[in-house]
């Protein structure tokens, strides 16, 4: 699977509608479309925790494990639950969210929760003008160890705990984050940094890396 295709930066968005983008900008502009509208939120750049293990190339699962669409996420350690739904790639390379911002997105072209291998990717907004925090406006302050529980639409709750928190500036956003390949893990992913007031951008991404239980 390619990155998803680069997204044109947009304009002030004091409203949000139905279907607003979020843009995730990848390594060297690739990547998912965090074009939030404004609480403006002190998101001062909190300290990376935790480590990233690199992504090693793909090999066959010995007993594949199907898969499910995530329907629910639930950060325990926070007293979180917010409603998952898919989402995809605009033809703009916009990853189109639901709101409210406490609705969160899963990226349906990456990996089902749960498989046996590639990343599992749910993105949603910090805040917004119309609506107030997001659900992922905790992300920032989550810590390694933590457990998330993601409910698939299957019926089954899969656990995943923490093992890293990333604040990057949008262009460092790492390419392997939409792999399909290597070992299975559920990656969450916001807006962060300082908001810019002409933009209406925020400057940075949160990533919080975690790893099935």
């Amino acid at each position: 699977m390619s990155d998803p295709p680069a997204a044109e930066p947009t304009g002030a968005a004091a409203t949000l509608t139905p279907r607003s983008r979020l843009t995730v900008w990848g390594a060297a502009g690739a990547g998912v479309a965090c074009v939030v509208a404004g609480v403006l939120l002190a998101l001062g750049p909190p300290a990376d925790v935790g480590a990233v293990a690199p992504t090693p190339l793909p090999v066959a699962a010995a007993s594949p494990v199907a898969g499910t669409v995530p329907v629910s996420l639930t950060l325990p350690d926070r007293g979180v639950t917010a409603p998952v739904v898919p989402v995809a790639t605009a033809p703009d390379g916009g990853l189109v969210l639901p709101d409210p911002p406490t609705t969160v997105g899963w990226w349906s072209p990456g990996a089902l929760a749960g498989a046996s291998t590639g990343t599992t990717v749910l993105a949603g907004h910090v805040d917004s003008a119309a609506a107030g925090l997001g659900t992922f406006a905790v992300l920032r302050q989550v810590g390694v160890g933590e457990r998330v529980e993601l409910r698939g639409a299957d019926g089954r709750t899969l656990a995943y705990r923490v093992v890293a928190r990333r604040q990057l500036e949008k262009a460092e956003l790492p390419a392997d984050l939409f792999a399909h390949g290597g070992p299975p893990r559920l990656v969450l992913i916001t807006c962060g940094g300082r908001f810019d007031r002409t933009t209406r951008h925020y400057t940075d991404n949160v990533i919080v890396y975690t790893e099935p239980v």
